[in-house]
């Protein structure tokens, strides 16, 4: 599997189960993070993911994510508080 496939399951897997994540919280090695890192910021155009602002490093459940997976009411609540 391509590391652009594997970043955007763990990504979905962490929203279903959290709501948000910094990059650490994926299992990734430092020589993936600038892959993963570019990415994120592609799901986040997309609107899968989203951030208080640019600079954040919190990634938290976008409005497609939320439309589209199975996230509790309280984790999108929480991700967001």
């Amino acid at each position: 599997m391509i590391l652009r496939d594997q970043v955007w399951s763990a990504c979905l897997l962490q929203l279903r189960k959290t709501g948000k994540f910094r990059l650490s919280d994926l299992p990734f090695n430092e020589e993936q993070h600038h892959t993963v890192r570019r990415v994120l910021r592609e799901m986040e155009t997309m609107d899968w993911l989203a951030r208080e602002n640019k600079r954040a490093a919190t990634w938290r459940i976008g409005e497609e994510a939320k439309l589209h997976l199975n996230v509790s009411r309280d984790h999108i609540k929480q991700a967001w508080d």
